[in-house]
């Protein structure tokens, strides 16, 4: 496999240390923590193995690192999208992995490039097609939602290095080099857990905004988002 941009010396332990629990990662993806251990690892169905949907990255039990946070969090938007169980994305991910030569591909700055290929096996669904064998790729396109997370990254030698969850226009970043990972306001360091729990606590939006200095509209976005993920 080729180490362009992919080696795990030249991309940087801290995009693929295991740092995110199951449930972290869960709650950031939407999707449930069985499913995230499935994905990581494979499972058993019917006395058959299935293999898991992301192979041949750092990973240990309970854990998972930025890079594999960022492959399920778009290999679940692409689930949502098309309505296509589990088997089909992750062989659209073994022919993207095929195709580009990246460990990586979903959190590779060249997804959307890949996109007509990778969509158009989701949508076939036919068992052991392959991505190079397509003939008119380029009539498809990513699904909205996946565009959606391919524009909320930042890249570092084409490999996602921080994401912005509620998309760009919305100061939540969450950066494995910043708090361990965590989301964050950008610029303060302060992290979506503690504004929920200082709210949860009896403190009002404004004394919050006034102590870290930040602004009450964005201490209010915060406050929704970190509704949403349980944070």
């Amino acid at each position: 496999m080729s180490n362009n941009g992919n080696g795990h010396n030249s991309i940087g332990v801290w995009r693929t240390q295991p740092m995110y629990t199951f449930s972290e990662v869960a709650h950031l993806a939407h999707i449930s923590v069985g499913t995230v251990r499935n994905w990581l690892f494979g499972y058993t169905v019917k006395g058959r193995e299935v293999s898991p949907l992301i192979k041949g990255t750092e990973s240990q039990e309970g854990l998972c690192s930025f890079l594999q946070l960022v492959e399920i969090v778009v290999a679940a938007q692409f689930r949502k999208a098309e309505h296509k169980p589990f088997a089909v994305v992750r062989r659209a991910h073994e022919n993207a992995v095929q195709l580009s030569q990246l460990e990586y591909p979903f959190a590779h700055l060249r997804l959307e490039a890949l996109g007509g290929h990778i969509v158009h096996i989701i949508r076939r669904g036919q068992p052991g097609s392959s991505v190079q064998a397509l003939d008119e790729p380029s009539q498809w396109t990513l699904p909205g939602l996946v565009l959606d997370v391919i524009h909320s990254l930042d890249y570092e030698q084409d490999l996602a290095a921080k994401w912005y969850p509620q998309g760009k226009s919305v100061p939540i970043v969450i950066d494995p080099r910043i708090s361990s990972g965590i989301p964050v306001v950008i610029g303060t360091g302060v992290s979506v857990h503690v504004i929920r729990a200082r709210f949860q606590a009896g403190q009002s939006m404004d004394f919050i905004a006034q102590d870290f200095a930040i602004k009450r509209d964005v201490v209010e976005e915060v406050f929704r988002y970190a509704e949403r993920i349980g944070a």
